[in-house]
């Protein structure tokens, strides 16, 4: 794991596991630059946002993206496979100091990989689950796909 660095702001006392990919990264930043401690956990082979462009002086790399950079600023990142038995262990032992959990995984995934909110509350009563998804984890909605434009119009906020 990461070195954890020195940290300050209003948040320096918690600690966040950030699972989340694409755009949806940057609430762990925002928390990360309030001081919270996040761990970002990366599937095998990094996070598919190291390879999105632009990169430093035009040169491909999982370390170069600043497409990633920009959404995991002041994150600590591991590596781990969450759908073996030994990835699954290891969050959940990540599971037992931390304050807060992020997610972006379709409604179900993680509960079917046993990592669901009902088993990680067992291990870490006090966890905070938070999913990001268009229509939450429940409900009739929950598996469609939706684009911030789709939810914009659908929430009535660009009228």
């Amino acid at each position: 794991m990461a070195k954890e660095r020195n940290r300050s702001g209003p948040l320096s006392p918690y600690r966040g596991l950030d699972l989340t990919e694409d755009d949806r990264a940057y609430c762990g930043k925002l928390l990360a630059e309030l001081g919270a401690d996040i761990i970002k956990i990366e599937r095998p082979g990094g996070d598919p946002a190291r390879c999105i462009g632009p990169f430093v002086d035009d040169i491909p790399g999982p370390e170069r993206s600043l497409s990633w950079q920009v959404f995991n600023t002041n994150k600590r990142s591991i590596t781990a496979d969450i759908e073996t038995h030994e990835g699954r262990e290891y969050l959940k032992g990540l599971v037992r100091t931390a304050d807060f959990l992020i997610e972006s995984f379709r409604p179900g995934y993680l509960h079917g990989l046993g990592l669901g909110y009902e088993a990680l509350s067992k291990i870490n009563p006090r966890l905070i689950f938070t999913s990001i998804t268009p229509f939450g984890q429940s409900g009739p909605n929950r598996n469609l796909q939706a684009s911030d434009l789709v939810l914009w119009a659908m929430s009535g906020a660009m009228i």
